[in-house]
């Protein structure tokens, strides 16, 4: 049984390949060959101040890679406000570090095969699903991005839509000047592309080809005045956009509409949640979410992609999926395995000798 921390996933993991395998089980979902477990968070209270306890799993199945992935999570999560907007905030209480684990498991032998911190996996994964979605949406001579977000999450983007497209400059935005300016130095540096930061969201998105989203906000942060004719526009969370970016666009493909965005299980008197899944544009009247395809479907040719290189193309990653954690588990195991990285345990330790 493989033990891999996050840097040495890091050090594996290559965003061209993840994009490979999630096309790879988006062709089995499409045809019904893997399965995602719904997630699922129980929430309950805790004696952090303005804090509440919760802890998530999710996962999926892929015989064709016959893994089977288990992604769990245990956080104190706050929800802080920030220039007036609320954020999703996960306290570092495990000696100042946060607790996210994937279970990798054999569907042939039914062993625990690897176990890894979620970190760069789930940053990678995000990442992969957008870029996927604009390899199949983005007009194919794209090269000018507006990246919105100067976080952990947006330096996936950014390396998701360089893997898929000629690009050759980036402009990126967010609200800490610091932020943007320290993000967009340090990727000029690691990438052959123009990358720069700007002032104002308006100059961010001015003249580009694509836009795409990183951020935490809860609030939407493009508008639909700045689309043109030929555009793709992405998100990672529902909330980055609003219903009149939906109306503006003439392709709309969602992550999945077959899974809820979460389930909660509330213990009574749990403080300070914030259900921002429940209310948005995507449960609006007039919404025509049911006419929206899956990104599985549209990798599958089973929905059509851009028609038209005038078409405004969007893409939503509504919910995340457990299954994807096989897919960007698979790769990373694989590579561990041929590189002999990672501590490899005695596979006694997680087995019985006993039927339960």
């Amino acid at each position: 049984m493989l033990v891999l921390s996050n840097e040495d996933i890091e050090k594996l993991i290559d965003m061209s390949e993840c994009i490979g395998a999630l096309e790879e089980l988006y062709l089995d979902m499409a045809e019904g060959k893997a399965l995602s477990s719904p997630r699922t968070d129980n929430l309950a209270p805790c004696s952090y101040e303005g804090a509440y306890y919760g802890f998530k799993h999710m996962g999926g199945t892929w015989p064709r890679r016959a893994i089977q992935a288990l992604r769990i999570n245990s956080d104190i999560v706050t929800h802080p406000q920030q220039n007036g907007v609320h954020r999703r905030v996960k306290v570092p209480l495990a000696g100042g570090r946060w607790v996210g684990l994937v279970e990798l498991f054999s569907t042939e032998t039914g062993e625990l095969l690897a176990l890894f911190p979620d970190g760069v996996a789930q940053r990678t994964r995000v990442g992969a699903t957008n870029g996927l979605a604009a390899k199949y949406l983005a007009k194919p001579d794209a090269k000018r991005v507006g990246l919105i977000g100067a976080g952990w999450q947006a330096g996936t983007q950014l390396m998701a839509v360089l893997a898929v497209r000629p690009v050759v400059e980036v402009k990126v935005y967010s609200q800490r000047k610091e932020s943007r300016e320290t993000f967009a130095k340090e990727a000029a540096e690691k990438y052959d592309a123009a990358i720069r930061a700007v002032d104002t969201p308006e100059e961010c998105v001015d003249g580009v080809d694509i836009i795409m989203c990183g951020t935490s906000s809860m609030l939407p942060v493009v508008r639909a005045e700045w689309l043109r004719p030929g555009m793709h526009v992405s998100c990672i969370k529902t909330q980055e956009i609003d219903a009149a970016v939906i109306g503006r666009a003439n392709r709309v493909v969602v992550h999945t509409k077959h899974q809820a965005k979460q389930i909660d299980n509330v213990m009574p008197g749990t403080p300070n949640i914030i259900k921002e899944h429940l209310e948005g544009w995507w449960n609006q009247p007039g919404t025509r979410w049911e006419e929206f395809c899956d990104l599985p479907d549209l990798v599958a040719g089973k929905a059509p992609g851009r028609t038209s290189p005038e078409e405004i193309t969007c893409f939503v990653n509504n919910v995340g999926l457990g299954l994807q954690f096989a897919a960007v588990g698979a790769v990373i195991l694989e590579k561990a395995r041929k590189a002999g990285v990672g501590h490899d345990l005695p596979r006694e330790w997680f087995t019985e000798s006993v039927h339960p």
